[in-house]
């Protein structure tokens, strides 16, 4: 495998408000514990750690993460804004997709991540490219054995040519529209044929980015959330 480019998370911010009569308009900060604590039940949950319909207990959850129940309350809070947990009974519960919502999301990220492939095709530095280019190893083999891996590593590929994009507020609206993705569950479901297909749509949209072709990287990267989206309802439905 090649070195793993470090992977970027977006910073969200509390929407803009007008001011309120005796309220102060300014949003409560975020503290890093809470940050920490968010993000690290995020990707538990879009990876497929938590599971869907998994209780949340915060208790829990606190002395697992060794923080009080202020942050991960918190952290709640956001995750239920995401789409990501629900309230059931009195507690949290991980969100399970609809087959519908699921179709949403895909539909959203085909529109963000063909555009975002051709806006790298635009504006990506050589550096950027340089680094686009050193995936193409790990991410157009076609051996089972590198799935995990795969799954692993997936966002991180696909972030390098949305960060190329030179929008970061593209590549944050990707990777928040990223609920449910490659998984190691879905992962383990591939078949080789499938793999090959995967490997090869990763190797053209490298290919593409690189030659700053935008067009076919756009249409590779359509394809490629498509061909996701129809192994998803599948295998998993």
């Amino acid at each position: 495998m090649t070195q793993t480019p470090a992977q970027s998370e977006p910073v969200e911010r509390a929407p803009a408000e007008g001011p309120t009569r005796n309220a102060d308009p300014s949003p409560r900060p975020r503290t890093r514990r809470s940050e920490e604590v968010y993000w690290t039940l995020r990707r538990e949950i879009t990876a497929g750690v938590l599971r869907p319909n998994a209780a949340l207990v915060e208790d829990e959850i606190a002395t697992r993460l060794g923080v009080s129940r202020t942050p991960v309350r918190e952290s709640m809070q956001r995750l239920e804004a995401d789409g990501l947990i629900v309230s059931h009974r009195r507690r949290w519960i991980v969100h399970e997709h609809t087959q519908d919502e699921i179709v949403q999301l895909y539909g959203v990220r085909c529109g963000l991540e063909s555009h975002a492939a051709r806006l790298a095709c635009r504006h990506a530095t050589p550096e950027q490219l340089k680094v686009v280019e050193g995936w193409r190893p790990g991410m157009t083999a076609h051996d089972p054995a590198v799935l995990s891996d795969r799954a692993r590593d997936n966002d991180s590929f696909h972030d390098a040519i949305s960060a190329a994009s030179g929008n970061p507020r593209l590549l944050a609206a990707i990777q928040a529209n990223r609920l449910f993705h490659f998984n190691t569950r879905l992962a383990a479901l591939y078949s080789p044929d499938e793999l090959a297909l995967s490997s090869r749509q990763h190797g053209e949209l490298i290919t593409a980015v690189c030659a700053r072709d935008t067009e076919r990287a756009a249409t590779i990267a359509r394809e490629h959330v498509e061909f996701s989206l129809e192994l998803i309802l599948r295998k998993l439905f």
